[in-house]
């Protein structure tokens, strides 16, 4: 909608800072006929790779507005470790939806498929967008592509965007520019509400959002954050709703609050922690870097634009010498004390009581190791942290959920090590709240993996950030 000054400036994402090298204009991402689409690129300084990225969505009722709006607020992204781009889309009064879709997400496409150029991790990949650009990275969000098993954007950060079209006929100005968007009077508009209403496709899998709403709105009413927070909460999303008391279609005064929410946010689901970024795996040259109990167990896949490698036999020829899982698939990175590690994990298998994927670390022989256990019910058995000490496992988690949701779909697993403390956690899509926790000094330091206790799996996306170091003897 109409596109308002964002001082918040996104100094939004805290972190360690560095400063902006360089800044690219218009970098051509498609072309339209005669017309290029371009964005605006803003560069840490220094030669790190894979860094995480902000892709930036200015409002304007879809009819107007600039990606130069977003300039001073990349700077800054830029200094805080981001590389941070600015995306120009067509107007309604040029092309109708769902052109702005397309616009978008070839800008996203594009993004991703430089990657190697651009020196960024195309899986920490962030959206953000006030008022018809916050709508845009919904609906980027939520609907990135109609082929499966895209990379997908990783967090959305949700400026007073409109989520739910078939609520919006009581407001005059953003009825017209609604009418605009689609060609017809809302009346006649039918199915196309929906189809522009990125609240109504929201599943399982989609990433995490934190919204921010004034609650005298009166372009965007507040209840569309309302209809939004409702569908995420539904569908298990982690997701952040702060309204903004008394404030209009805009940010308001409390700029400082909104800066450390955001921060917080950024942090915990695209910049990773502040450690070293030992591995990372994406299956793109097959599986030399790993180790396994079977081989002919697992394979390497490609579904779209998307490769990762499945653990597609369930009985292993491998057998521990101690109760313990049979498929594992070790990387061949040195052994890390602290640690924190990222995996994307779809389970395949079908759906009974200890349904699992597993992830390994403190791996110091096929005796003695961690594992987590992600089952879909947890026993004595399952949905647990367990500790193999040459002997049959024992679940050692302190704190548990009941079991795992294997919904269809790639979750986000997250494992986190603290070696002085002895604290172990884990965490299932939501990286705020663990499913998860203990306190194990057993061992202190070993080498990390993947696998199963005895079913199927995808696995892809795999990050491991730590402190390499010599093996617990």
């Amino acid at each position: 909608m109409r596109r308002l000054l964002l001082i918040v400036a996104t100094t939004c994402l805290a972190g360690s800072t560095v400063f902006a090298q360089e800044f690219r204009r218009d970098v051509v991402y498609a072309t339209r006929g005669k017309t290029e689409l371009k964005m605006d690129i803003a560069f840490p300084e220094g030669d790190t790779e894979m860094r995480p990225v902000m892709m930036c969505l200015h409002g304007g009722g879809w009819f107007m507005g600039d990606k130069s709006m977003y300039h001073s607020r990349m700077r800054t992204m830029a200094k805080q470790g981001y590389v941070a781009a600015t995306v120009q889309y067509r107007f309604s009064q040029a092309a109708q939806w769902p052109a702005q879709r397309d616009d978008v997400r070839d800008a996203f496409r594009w993004i991703v498929e430089h990657a190697k150029e651009l020196k960024i991790d195309p899986e920490r990949i962030g959206l953000v967008g006030e008022s018809a650009g916050a709508h845009l990275a919904l609906t980027l969000a939520m609907r990135p592509t109609e082929a499966a098993n895209e990379v997908r954007p990783r967090a959305v950060i949700n400026f007073f965007g409109p989520t739910d079209m078939r609520a919006v006929k009581e407001v005059k100005r953003g009825r017209r520019m609604v009418e605009a968007l689609v060609g017809t009077k809302l009346e006649q508009a039918g199915e196309k509400l929906t189809d522009i209403s990125p609240a109504t496709f929201i599943d399982r899998t989609d990433p995490p959002v934190i919204t921010f709403h004034g609650t005298e709105d009166s372009l965007v009413p507040f209840n569309q954050a309302e209809i939004l927070q409702a569908a995420l909460k539904k569908n298990q999303i982690p997701n952040q709703l702060h309204p903004m008391k008394g404030v209009g279609h805009g940010i308001g005064p409390n700029v400082k609050e909104l800066t450390a929410l955001m921060g917080d946010f950024g942090n915990r689901y695209l910049k990773g922690p502040d450690m070293p970024l030992v591995a990372f795996e994406d299956f793109e040259k097959g599986t030399d870097n790993w180790e396994f109990t079977e081989a002919a167990a697992w394979k390497t896949n490609k579904v779209g634009q998307r490769k990762f490698i499945s653990l597609t036999k369930k009985k292993s020829d491998y057998k521990p010498k101690v109760r313990s899982p049979h498929n594992i698939a070790l990387l061949k990175s040195d052994p890390v004390g602290d640690f924190v590690l990222d995996v994307d994990m779809r389970s395949t298998n079908k759906v009974y009581g200890h349904q699992d994927l597993c992830l390994f670390f403190g791996h110091q022989d096929p005796s003695h190791f961690y594992y987590v256990h992600l089952g879909r019910e947890a026993d004595a058995h399952a949905n647990s942290i367990f500790l193999v000490n040459d002997e049959p496992r024992v679940s050692i988690a302190k704190e548990r959920t009941e079991g795992t949701d294997w919904s269809r779909g790639w979750h986000r697993v997250r494992v986190k090590r603290t070696v002085a403390s002895g604290a172990i956690e884990v965490f299932f899509d939501d990286m705020e709240k663990p499913v998860m926790t203990t306190v194990d000094k057993t061992f202190t330091s070993g080498r990390v993996g993947i696998g199963s206790f005895d079913d199927t799996g995808d696995f892809d996306a795999i990050r491991l950030w730590g402190n390499p170091t010599a093996a617990t003897p």
